[in-house]
């Protein structure tokens, strides 16, 4: 069994008209998490069951009571949620999911669904063939939001007979949009462009589901403009996500030795 502990904040600010200011804080989110391998067939794919173990808030200074009472009411009932996933031979997971309340609040679920993405997709970060160590590679990152389409490269650090570590760079800039109803002014004409640059690392250990380690630090900009000579419009919001993982225990599979009786 492997336990893991994974911790997600973010904070926020919002720059208009020159001035730059922080939007009111958000909690973030620590989990415990415990996966169980159930078996392996023979072509090498894993089944393995998993639990939420605990969750709880991470408050930052300022946070206004309420939200944070709120956001309480809505974690009480995750500990204790399990389910089943599998993973393929060549490290590829399915079905790693967390059924989360339809009433939960947006910025509280955004965490949840970027860990268990997260956590559900690492696999397919890994290469389809053999590497050395310095070796730099760009799969798709695994998540929802901006992560999903950001360029992606790793390189290959560490290497060892138990194991390996990785170092993650990503960045992303999309094409302008439209932007949103709740943005436009009177006038029209606005646009939004994205911006993500990010950063991190994760250790992988060969008999482990999930990695030992992983950190990752991304800054994503919303760049709003309306190019009106009369009346130009600039706006920025940008938002800070930091998650964290660290395995808290790990004790591998025994062997299941099946008793059988001698019938006469």
């Amino acid at each position: 069994m492997q336990r893991i502990r994974v911790r997600t904040e973010s904070h926020g600010a919002i720059k208009d008209a020159g001035q730059k200011s922080p939007l009111p804080p958000v909690p973030g989110v620590q989990m415990v998490l415990a996966a169980e391998v159930l078996g392996v067939s023979t072509s090498g794919e894993v089944r393995f069951h998993f639990a939420l173990e605990s969750a709880a808030l991470l408050i930052q200074p300022g946070t206004p009571p309420q939200a944070v009472e709120k956001l309480h009411a809505q974690l009480e009932p995750l500990p204790g949620l399990k389910g089943e996933g599998r993973v393929s031979a060549d490290g590829r997971a399915q079905g790693f999911t967390l059924k989360l309340p339809a009433d939960m609040a947006p910025p509280l679920r955004e965490q949840l669904q970027q860990v268990t993405s997260t956590l559900g997709g690492l696999g397919r970060i890994l290469p389809t063939e053999a590497v050395g160590l310095g070796a730099r590679w760009s799969p798709p990152l695994p998540g929802k939001g901006p992560l999903a389409g950001a360029r992606t490269t790793l390189e290959l650090k560490t290497r060892e007979a138990t194991g390996f570590g990785l170092r993650l760079e990503l960045e992303s800039t999309s094409k302008p949009q439209p932007a949103p109803e709740n943005l436009r002014t009177t006038r029209g004409g606005e646009s939004l462009r994205t911006y993500v640059q990010g950063q991190g690392g994760c250790t992988f250990s060969l008999d482990r589901l999930w990695p030992t380690r992983f950190e990752l630090e991304v800054e994503t900009r919303l760049a709003l403009r309306a190019e009106d000579k009369d009346s130009p419009r600039r706006m920025d919001s940008f938002a800070t996500l930091q998650m964290r993982l660290r395995e808290l225990s790990f004790s591998p599979p025994q062997a299941r030795v099946a008793n059988s009786t001698a019938r006469r």
